[in-house]
């Protein structure tokens, strides 16, 4: 049965109520039932990949990213310089810097939530070589219908009539929207991109000591829980054939053990974070948690956890196995039973109409009895799982190779 008909149901039973508010009371009846139990379809697996921090490999002994930055304090505004800008423009697939986060050294990580640019110009490239062009070398402005202060480069074009080399920027202009340059030497000319100078918006004023032209260190340390997250049931680093620790470490701890958070390794905790704020965000209001010690290198890590599954809103969603439609109507009717017992009046004469309360309790006995019949459906697949989990394993931190070199994987016990 579709959510549609489940509404309809509803309907027909309590007829003073209209379609959305017995929509809603359906979906709190789905989510109370989850939340009293432990189902098999709660039980989700997913996995993480930690980006290298940005710059590779160097980054990950020198602790910086190509480039530098400039700030200045109680503002929410970094802006890189064409080194930087070319760094972070290269990132154009998740996790997005959107995702990440930026610090200067020792200080305190912020949130990327926007990236943007200053309206002046970092670096150009050769979109189309030319030919039959004049050799020589060429002082060009940068154009724009909307510019405020003209920028120039300095274009070389090659003796064959061709330009390879990159452009000089020798003035950056300002106020740019849609820069282009024209290079008019005879035959077919060169095309070129211009690249503005990168901003990135931080979701809070930067209060750390102003910055020009400092150095700067964007890598991932926040990653978000699934949708309805309740609790972590494992999380393991297989490439190091290990688990991961989600219960010993808070936030309190990890400003006690390394506040600046400057020990970078392989993590091995997860400590939570808190909800996702960051504006705009794909993944916000879902519960982040913090790796540490920092990750500055690819791994994937795997988890599974208990999340809730999500509301009922279209017309055709159906309820997930072994939940039946009967079990959450049941469950619905108490939930609407006792909404219609708090819309009596208080000078409604004593008796009159329905007594809700009654009925209140009738279905929730109903429910109960058809909840047992479907938790013995149900148990054999999440409470074996849930009463067996194990996590210590015999070689726990050995590598998943054995002597000769073949896959092992992974113990049997009886």
């Amino acid at each position: 049965m579709a959510f549609q008909n489940l509404i309809q149901d509803v309907l027909g039973t309590f007829s003073e109520m209209n379609r959305g508010l017995a929509a809603t009371r359906i979906n709190e009846a789905f989510t109370a039932i989850q939340n009293e139990n432990v189902w098999n379809f709660q039980i989700q697996t997913g996995g993480w990949l930690t980006p290298n921090a940005l710059g590779g490999p160097n980054s990950q002994t020198q602790l910086v990213s190509p480039g530098t930055i400039s700030v200045t304090p109680f503002t929410n505004t970094i802006t890189g310089d064409a080194v930087a800008t070319a760094a972070w423009n290269s990132v154009t697939s998740p996790p997005l810097l959107t995702q990440q986060q930026i610090r200067v050294p020792t200080y305190s990580l912020y949130n990327i939530i926007a990236q943007g640019n200053n309206g002046t110009v970092a670096y150009v490239t050769i979109l189309t070589p030319g030919s039959g062009q004049t050799p020589g070398t060429y002082t060009v402005p940068v154009l724009d219908p909307s510019i405020g202060a003209a920028g120039t480069v300095s274009i070389t074009v090659n003796a064959n009539g061709t330009v390879t080399l990159p452009p000089v920027v020798l003035t950056t202009g300002s106020n740019y929207t849609t820069p282009y340059i024209t290079l008019s030497e005879g035959g077919t000319p060169a095309t070129f991109s211009v690249t503005l100078i990168a901003t990135l918006t931080i979701d809070r004023p930067w209060m750390e000591p102003s910055q020009t032209n400092g150095s700067y260190l964007i890598y991932q340390a926040y990653y978000p829980a699934p949708l309805g997250f309740r609790r972590w049931m494992q999380i393991s680093d297989y490439t190091n054939n290990q688990f991961m620790d989600f219960t010993s470490m808070s936030q309190a701890d990890l400003a006690n053990e390394d506040p600046q958070r400057t020990i970078f390794s392989q993590p091995s905790f997860v400590v939570p974070f808190g909800p996702d704020t960051r504006p705009g965000s794909a993944t916000y209001g879902q519960q982040l948690f913090e790796l540490w010690p920092g990750p500055t290198s690819q791994l994937p890590y795997t988890f599974q956890c208990e999340c809730n599954w999500p509301e009922l809103s279209l017309p055709t969603d159906t309820l997930p196995f072994p939940l039946t439609e009967e079990l959450v109507r049941q469950r619905a009717y108490e939930m609407c039973s006792l909404w219609k017992e708090g819309q009596r009046g208080d000078e409604m004469e004593r008796g009159s109409g329905a007594n809700w309360q009654f009925l209140a309790k009738a279905y929730h006995e109903e429910y109960v009895d058809r909840l047992k019949r479907i938790r013995i459906v149900d148990r054999n697949i999440s409470d074996l799982y849930l009463t067996k989990a194990r996590r210590n394993i015999p070689n726990n931190g050995d590598s998943s190779m054995n002597n000769n070199r073949t896959g092992n994987v992974g113990w049997f016990e009886r």
